[in-house]
């Protein structure tokens, strides 16, 4: 038996219990993606009649129901968690300071972060207003 995708469609469409002409009718007018949406949105409505349903669902094009995204992020959720990379030689993830940098001095050339700071300095901000800091309660 050929499993083309309009006949899969159809397959799915007649289980519904939709007529053979409004199969057809539905096959030759509409896109397959649109049908297959409608198709895959149906156990998430509370259709009564769904043959009708989803006539209905393919010829208006009806938007996904909120149940179809609450299951779809609900499975994403319930994924366990990613393993992270880390260091295999530092098991908590956490490098010593000499590997982040810290304590050694920058190549020659190179800015250093510390560049246009004088040591113990504290000049004051020209944007900030002169504070009194010995009566600041």
């Amino acid at each position: 038996m050929d499993m083309t995708r309009p006949n899969q469609i159809a397959l799915q469409m007649h289980s519904l219990g939709v007529s053979r002409k409004a199969i057809i009718d539905i096959l030759s007018i509409y896109p397959y993606d649109q049908i297959e949406a409608q198709l895959e949105y149906l156990p998430f409505r509370k259709a009564r009649r769904p043959e009708a349903f989803i006539v209905d669902a393919i010829r208006y094009n009806y938007s996904a129901p909120k149940e179809f995204f609450y299951a779809k992020n609900k499975a994403k959720r319930n994924k366990p968690p990613q393993q992270l990379d880390q260091d295999p030689e530092s098991p908590t993830g956490q490098l010593d300071a000499e590997t982040q940098g810290y304590g050694i001095e920058s190549p020659s050339g190179a800015p250093s972060p510390h560049d246009g700071l004088e040591p113990g300095g504290t000049d004051p901000d020209p944007l900030l207003p002169d504070l009194d800091l010995e009566n600041w309660a």
